[in-house]
């Protein structure tokens, strides 16, 4: 079954607008209120500034220059957090894999979801696995470089947030609302098609991790699941009651984002990137996937499918 049978490519001016912000969502109340938070805000934007190993991507002439507006394209990555496999030296491997291009002059971002079972070239580490590893071999450095590889595309900033640090925050903000995209159970809680639900982060979480359930929609409908989250939370996180909760959604902050956008540059994208809200463009990979030799599920995206939503990134960075 294909991929799109059951997502598409949808076109939207509704849920994928807050993805745009998920770069700096969660520190965007922190600097509309720098002037008179200083300490705070500073001591949170150091933390959570991780930057790439490189100045800019291989795959741009000249770096992006965000004080002007140029357009550029940010990786988003929502990890786990296993503490099994953290105690055995391995890495967080990220759930949600999400590219957007944002180009302010043209109003328009595109957003493409990568499935986290593609099988892809793990730059740096000599393999052809699961897409979703290069994060736990390399961190954002190798997660960057095997996206770019993949899509042949150049990313020029990344986002992440540890979904499981979302529980938290959700809670903190006293949960949000979301209409399911699907009819499903899982994790003892239920949910109904088109129907608006009060979460809690128990409850958003299992939302979000539903894959294999009946009428869950698979991969394509977590992923789906996800942004519903995310647009949830930087609903209540935008709203001038989310500031009752500031030094504790800081503190959440600090333990669960990392960014390579300095807090300077979080504040340009919120100056200078805001008309690319108007028109969002939600793009999904198409092709099959299957059971293989070693025994794991990966997913192979057509190469037309690659060829075709490669070049909606690109034609919008122009």
């Amino acid at each position: 079954m294909k991929r799109s049978d059951y997502y598409g490519q949808k076109k939207s001016g509704g849920p994928g607008k807050v993805l745009l912000w998920i770069v700096g969502i969660i520190v965007l109340a922190l600097v509309l209120f720098a002037l008179y938070i200083g300490y705070k805000v500073f001591a949170v934007g150091g933390s959570i500034h991780d930057p790439l190993n490189r100045d800019k991507s291989s795959l741009r002439s000249d770096k992006v220059d965000l004080g002007k507006g140029d357009p550029f394209t940010i990786a988003l990555f929502g990890v786990d957090s296993d503490a099994k496999r953290s105690a055995n030296g391995g890495g967080q491997r990220t759930d949600t894999i999400m590219v957007l291009s944002i180009n302010p002059e043209k109003k328009t971002t595109e957003i493409l979801s990568i499935p986290r079972d593609t099988k892809a070239e793990i730059v740096g580490k000599d393999s052809t696995e699961k897409i979703n590893h290069a994060y736990a071999y390399g961190g954002p450095d190798m997660a960057v470089k095997s996206l770019e590889k993949l899509l042949n595309v150049p990313i020029d900033h990344y986002a992440t947030i540890d979904m499981d640090g979302m529980k938290d925050m959700i809670d903190t903000v006293g949960g949000i609302d979301v209409v399911s995209n699907a009819t499903f159970s899982y994790d003892g809680q239920s949910f109904t098609k088109g129907e608006k639900t009060h979460l809690d982060g128990k409850q958003a979480m299992a939302f979000i991790r539903s894959r294999k359930e009946q009428g869950a929609g698979g991969d394509c409908g977590r992923q789906e699941r996800q942004q519903l989250v995310i647009q949830g939370l930087a609903n209540k996180l935008s709203s001038v009651r989310s500031l009752t909760h500031f030094n504790s959604l800081m503190n959440h902050a600090k333990e669960n984002v990392k960014t390579d956008l300095s807090l300077g540059d979080l504040n340009k994208v919120r100056s200078h990137y805001k008309d690319a809200n108007e028109t969002v463009h939600r793009h999904q990979l198409e092709g099959s996937g299957g059971i293989e030799d070693d025994g794991l599920y990966y997913f192979h995206p057509s190469d037309s499918s690659l060829q075709e939503n490669s070049q909606a990134i690109t034609s919008n960075l122009n």
